[in-house]
């Protein structure tokens, strides 16, 4: 499966990348929502990892951006466990979310469900 994970932490960012390439997927990695709509114009992915609380363009804003242009991705969103409005945000944008931090595990399970899909 392809995935763009947009995610302004370098460590995070790259542990992502990391575990799901392990798993077998076509990862791209990217550290902002500017980045990331860039990449979109080389390609559409599978799924789309998003982290919430970036500079500049923050993950809402991309995603608004992204879907107006390119339609419906499937997302996952990244919200830290204190932010509980992001996750009601989530459910209204028809987008799922996993929550900060989170184990390699729980990351697997939930793109599987999107792997599982097609």
């Amino acid at each position: 499966m392809k995935i763009l994970v947009v995610e302004d932490e370098e460590d995070i960012l790259n542990l992502v990348k990391l575990i799901l390439e392990i798993e077998g997927h076509e990862v791209k990695a990217v550290s902002s929502g500017q980045l990331a709509i860039e990449e979109l114009e080389n390609g559409i992915p599978d799924l789309i990892i998003l982290d919430i609380m970036m500079p500049e363009m923050n993950g809402w804003e991309f995603l608004e951006v992204s879907r107006g242009k390119y339609g419906k991705i499937p997302v996952i969103v990244f919200t830290a466990n204190a932010q509980c409005n992001n996750i009601k945000i989530a459910q209204e944008k028809n987008v799922d979310y996993l929550i900060k931090p989170f184990d390699k595990q729980a990351l697997v399970e939930k793109v599987n469900e999107y792997d599982n899909s097609w």
